[in-house]
């Protein structure tokens, strides 16, 4: 008979993980965040690395997604850590011509494909790839749901996969991926708008509770440019486009706190605070972004938030802010309190045209 109950269990191995997350996230920030490759061409139709990659860092992903800390997490069957995972052999791949790693690439993207498929929202044909797991923090919500950031991921593999091979499945999905960046969260989609009416690509596509993911929306743009790039798509154009132009000043600003960058924020409100780490991928992702607009306002703000990740005042800061914020999370994480119910609802992606099934 065990002495330790399974939700202790797994209190005390969701614990471990944080801090191995932690600690992952120190090494990568020991990076500068502008400091991207200098040989990626975020323009050039062949594509090549992701706007993200980290030279010498290959391998790093894999070994993260696969060590037994993660393993909770892998048990989620999230996309995007699949998505991860084939670039990471893509990259291996672009770096010294391994045929096993191409392969390995291959593999997992036709798993991308397997894992989704074609569904009718809101009178478009979207290639979806579902979401089955509950969010912590957020009210009971039902399942399947969909991530701006997953979708663009799974364009950004998919069109790879395409130029490797020349199969038709590969590119007519990634086109069809970017179908519900033109749908609004309450049709099946991922398109919402901030408080002020701009558009914004949700993270957690989920009707009702939407809070706006600055990482998930930046995320998301970067793939469907991929997208674009491969395909002159002009569905994805205009989806990239419209998120570029809802990616204003205004909405940056009021991401801004002075010190850190919100990792979300709600309909009326500021809501979370993010750590330094997601500052530092803040940073990452506008920086690309600059390089693919050509817009030095986003290299701009790209600048001010690495000072954000450098300076000890607002690093002590930032650290007091996310402590708080944990410190007041603490009853629902050690399962004292409850996520709110909410009376379950059918939504508009579980009701379309063909039923999901969990892989």
């Amino acid at each position: 008979m065990s002495l330790v109950s399974s939700s202790a269990r797994d209190r005390l191995s969701s614990a471990l993980f944080r801090v191995a997350r932690w600690r992952r996230q120190q090494r990568l920030m020991a990076g500068d965040p502008l400091a991207l490759e200098p040989y990626i061409e975020p323009h050039n139709p062949e594509l090549g690395f992701v706007h993200l990659y980290v030279a010498g860092n290959t391998g790093e992903t894999a070994r993260w997604l696969g060590s037994p800390i993660y393993a909770g997490e892998a048990a989620k069957q999230d996309p995007i850590d699949l998505c991860h995972l084939a670039i990471d052999r893509f990259h291996a791949f672009l770096e010294t011509g391994d045929a096993a790693a191409r392969q390995e690439f291959l593999a997992m993207s036709r798993r991308l494909l397997k894992r989704g498929h074609m569904a009718e929202l809101a009178g478009r044909r979207c290639f979806v790839v579902p979401q089955f797991s509950h969010i912590e923090g957020y009210a009971a919500h039902a399942t399947p749901w969909l991530s701006a950031s997953a979708q663009g991921w799974v364009g950004a593999v998919l069109v790879r996969a395409f130029q490797l091979t020349g199969e038709s499945a590969f590119v007519e999905a990634a086109r069809a991926a970017m179908q519900p960046f033109l749908i609004e969260v309450e049709h099946g989609g991922v398109r919402d708008r901030e408080r002020d009416g701009r558009v914004f690509y949700e993270q957690f596509a989920l009707p009702g509770q939407t809070r706006h993911v600055l990482s998930g929306f930046l995320s998301a743009l970067l793939g469907i440019w991929d997208v674009v790039r491969a395909t002159g798509d002009a569905d994805a154009r205009r989806a990239f486009e419209d998120g570029v132009a809802g990616l204003d000043d205004h909405v940056l600003a009021s991401f801004d706190n002075g010190h850190v960058s919100l990792y979300a924020q709600g309909p009326n409100t500021r809501v979370t605070p993010s750590c330094v780490f997601y500052t530092w991928v803040h940073v990452r992702q506008l920086a690309s972004l600059a390089r693919i607009t050509r817009q030095q306002r986003l290299f701009t703000w790209a600048e001010r938030w690495r000072a954000y990740t450098q300076g000890a005042e607002h690093r002590a800061l930032t650290a007091f802010e996310c402590l708080s914020f944990r410190a007041r999370s603490l009853p629902r994480y050690l399962g004292w309190t409850k996520d709110d119910e909410l009376p379950r609802r059918t939504n508009a992606l579980e009701s379309a045209s063909r039923p999901y099934a969990a892989s």
